[in-house]
């Protein structure tokens, strides 16, 4: 077992935890050590060795854990010394076999009240996975994921807050003969690299065989839009995607041919929740390129849509708040 030496004395150390704003150190035992001036104010504090910030605080016992999704609550504290711990909403999958949504960062807030505080709670639940079509082996362009939806705890003025994981990027059109490509990949809700959509393409050639993709769209609040793109003197090819905002994704791109044509996905709105004074955002995925298929016979697919919401329930995120002492 781990020993941490704090001048002469050794603590067995079980379990130790980054914290905000400084470290929480538990022995084999359950009694917890902080290094904080925090910790001097809990009714229990033990300075362990002279010269050092370092407090026993005694054992810490769960009094709140939050049950409900997306919902605004509020728990009455007795007087004491707190630490909370807290996760946002996972991200929803993109569509089409495509990336997983991101998980969320745990934060964590550690609180001394002299009286009866009510204290305000926010439990974010995941966001929707992307829509998808298929037929007969070809898939369009994946819609991107929602974004989680934030968790967060408010202490007076003291907001903490754990943002969503990030919308996963849909897959790419799939073609005869389970051929993938990257393109009409819709983006995934939240900032980063995965919101932004893929290209289009024109003129991917199998055996008599070709594949027009529409670009994906940008996940919001600002993923990037895929590029178009056309060949053949401009007899068929796809269009680009659409440029995501705060208010939703992009819109996947069309395909088209001189005979006709098929629609990217739309893009999924962003909602949002207001809590304590705060407003909660699960950003809305991209929409997913339309495919146009040359082949025997012809495959035409509209985008797969981009995600919108959440699925209103988490097996990973989570508001938890301990007493010490």
């Amino acid at each position: 077992m781990p020993v941490i030496n704090i001048g002469d004395i050794q603590i067995p150390v079980q379990m130790a935890q980054k914290t905000t704003p400084s470290l929480k150190i538990m022995d084999a035992t359950g009694t917890i050590y902080y290094v904080d001036a925090m910790a001097a104010a809990c009714p229990n504090a033990v300075k362990i060795s002279d010269g050092e910030n370092i407090y026993s605080i005694g054992n810490q016992t769960l009094v709140y854990q939050a049950e409900n999704f997306n919902s605004c609550d509020t728990v009455s504290l007795e007087p004491g010394c707190y630490y909370a711990e807290i996760r946002g909403g996972r991200g929803g999958d993109g569509g089409n076999n495509a990336d997983s949504g991101g998980d969320a960062q745990i934060q964590t807030y550690s609180f001394v009240i002299s009286q009866q505080t009510d204290v305000v709670v926010f439990r974010g639940g995941d966001g929707n996975a992307g829509g998808v079509n298929q037929d007969d082996g070809i898939f369009s362009g994946g819609g991107g994921g929602a974004s989680g939806v934030p968790s967060m705890i408010a202490v007076d003025d003291n907001i903490i807050v754990s943002y969503g994981g990030a919308g996963g990027r849909g897959g790419g059109g799939i073609g005869h003969n389970d051929n993938q490509t990257d393109c009409g990949r819709g983006g995934g809700g939240n900032a980063g690299e995965n919101s932004n959509g893929s290209d289009a393409i024109a003129n991917y050639t199998w055996t008599n065989s070709f594949l027009m993709c529409g670009a994906g769209g940008g996940g919001a609040p600002s993923g990037n839009a895929g590029v178009g793109a056309s060949a053949v003197a401009n007899s068929y090819g796809g269009n680009p995607g659409g440029v995501a905002t705060s208010d939703s994704g992009g819109a996947g791109g069309d395909a088209w041919r001189i005979v006709g044509s098929t629609s990217g996905g739309g893009g999924g709105a962003t909602i949002s929740f207001s809590c304590a004074g705060q407003t909660l955002y699960s950003y809305g995925g991209g929409g997913g390129g339309a495919v146009q298929a040359r082949m025997s016979p012809g495959l035409n697919l509209d985008g797969g849509a981009g995600a919108s919401g959440t699925t209103g329930t988490s097996e990973s995120s989570f508001v938890r708040i301990y007493r010490f002492g």
